[in-house]
């Protein structure tokens, strides 16, 4: 089965336990699915169709320093010295927020 065909079929199964109510080990015993395979495949899907994290305005305040505006509202003023270590650390807790 390819990779599209599996996700297919895994989506489907995640749609119609969704829909079942039951618990996941009694729907994966009902339709004689691993329930290790259908968790994979759950957290999987779940992590695909995730959006993509959105991009933070990023102002120059002084040629020293950036104000980096995050989608709640708050303000950080960063040395640019220091923007490639603060950067990344900003983009994986609006992406952990969001």
């Amino acid at each position: 089965m390819k990779s599209a065909q599996k996700k297919d079929f895994w989506q489907q199964h995640i749609q119609a336990w969704e829909q079942s109510k039951l618990p996941q080990k009694v729907y994966c015993q009902q339709h004689n699915i691993s329930y290790a395979n259908f968790g994979y495949w759950r957290t999987r899907i779940k992590r695909l169709e995730k959006p993509a994290p959105k991009l933070v305005p990023v102002t120059l305040t002084q040629p020293t320093m950036v104000m980096i505006t995050l989608p709640m509202g708050i303000r950080i003023e960063v040395p640019t010295s220091a923007l490639a270590e603060v950067l990344p650390m900003v983009v994986r807790c609006q992406r952990d927020v969001g």
